[in-house]
């Protein structure tokens, strides 16, 4: 070794000029991968940010409309004495635009077989047919599926797996046999949307979840005021022991749990045109999730359509003739209860989620109710109760309505008092 190229023990050496561009780009590396894993770590961990608007109302204020909330828990009350078996209930009203939580009633049947206040908004099961709608949304989205499409639905039974069938709601009667997509959306066929999902996302699964994802589908996870509500849990094509025929199931409302605040939280967007807000207990602001969960266009036709589910689908019990009301009625079978001595009786949800006027929403509800063997309907039990609901919210002008009489030309203020003779004159020959 040369002189020059002796170091005295200790004493730093200078670092060439290609050492220093080698420390250079790892150091620029490293700090590159620290850079991503916190970015990873936030967006893990940190809530998401969302819009928020003010609402220009007073800051802080209870939503609740005691009125509305005395009236909507009477009327989920007598309604479930009149079904029978009811286990528990829960109806939610809430103000499209701002996504404030007018009505938020929970029953529940105590030992006595009494029905009586719980908190049981963070509930989640499986809410059945109200999923149609989603999966036919997602659909449309791909571009892949118009609501013209014509489906084959057969007798009503489709063999889907290991000895399952998959059945629509009239299968003993013949089925509807082939029908559009729209068509399929107000008769409720399970058959219908379970084969345009297979359709469109059967060759990747995970798209059609990636699909709802994109959506917002199962939004919000935290609702401030609501204790215990959770992410929506669902299998997946991530999970395991997924199938492919999993999916059929998934389109039609199995395999996902979600609370009725969720479900509802993704009609309301409908309702306002595509923008999902949070649903909220206070006053002064509007949080928005997903400015457009879905094109304007699309949007559009599912407003019609779920019009139609109403008006000559099998939704019509929660119509009313005083307005026009949208949404979807579902019905679920979700396990057994046991009374013990191995005696076992079928659990049903029956479920309903709209909003109204149709042509211009100002209102969202969903009525849902577990009951115990048949018969279970969505339309006819949690329908006929927004029914009750919507009527008294519209009578005690919300929102306000004047009728004009056709032969008399008197104009009638909507109340109480007058809903006989006003329905009386819309339905005079």
């Amino acid at each position: 070794m040369r002189d020059d190229e002796l170091q005295v023990l200790g004493e730093p050496r200078k670092l060439n000029k290609r050492e220093k561009w080698k420390i250079a780009i790892i150091a620029a590396v490293l700090l590159s991968l620290v850079v991503a894993v916190g970015m990873w770590i936030h967006k893990a961990v940190a809530p998401e940010q969302h819009e928020i608007i003010k609402s220009g109302k007073k800051m802080g204020e209870p939503t609740i409309v005691p009125k509305l909330q005395a009236a909507a828990d009477s009327i989920l009350k007598t309604q479930m004495d009149i079904i029978g078996n009811c286990l528990q209930g829960q109806a939610i009203v809430m103000d499209v635009e701002t996504g404030e939580i007018l009505a938020m009633v929970g029953l529940e049947r105590n030992y006595e077989g009494k029905f009586q206040s719980c908190q049981n908004f963070a509930y989640q099961q499986e809410l059945g047919s109200l999923m149609h709608t989603v999966s036919l949304l997602a659909t449309l989205e791909t571009g892949e599926a118009k609501l013209s499409d014509v489906v084959h639905t057969g007798v009503g039974v489709w063999p889907v797996e290991d000895g399952y069938e998959m059945k629509d709601h009239n299968w003993q009667h013949g089925g509807y046999g082939s029908i559009t997509l729209d068509k399929a959306l107000e008769v409720n066929s399970n058959v219908g949307i379970s084969k345009v999902v297979n359709k469109v996302f059967g060759n990747n699964s995970q798209a059609f979840f990636d699909q709802l994802d994109k959506m917002s589908f199962g939004q919000p996870e935290h609702i401030e005021g609501i204790e215990g509500l959770q992410p929506t849990s669902y299998n997946s094509p991530k999970d395991k022991d997924w199938k492919n025929y999993n999916i059929w199931w998934s389109a039609i409302g199995y395999n996902r749990k979600i609370a009725p605040i969720q479900m509802l939280t993704f009609y309301n967007a409908i309702a306002n045109d595509g923008q999902m807000v949070k649903p909220t207990l206070k006053t002064g602001e509007i949080e928005i999730i997903n400015p457009q969960i879905a094109s304007k266009a699309n949007i559009d036709s599912m407003q019609v359509v779920l019009e139609h589910v109403v008006s000559q689908g099998l939704g019509r019990k929660a119509g009313t003739p005083l307005v026009q009301v949208a949404g979807k009625q579902g019905t679920s079978k979700i396990g057994e209860y046991d009374f013990g001595e191995e005696k076992y009786v079928d659990e049903y949800q029956v479920a309903f989620c709209g909003y109204f006027p149709a042509d211009k929403p100002m209102f969202s509800m969903i009525v849902s109710i577990n009951k115990l063997g048949l018969p279970a309907s969505g339309g006819g039990m949690a329908g006929t109760t927004c029914h009750h609901i919507i009527e008294w919210m519209l009578t005690h002008g919300m929102p306000p309505l004047i009728y004009v009489d056709d032969e008399t030309n008197d104009t009638i203020s909507i109340a109480e008092e007058t809903l006989p003779s006003v329905i009386d004159s819309l339905f005079k020959e």
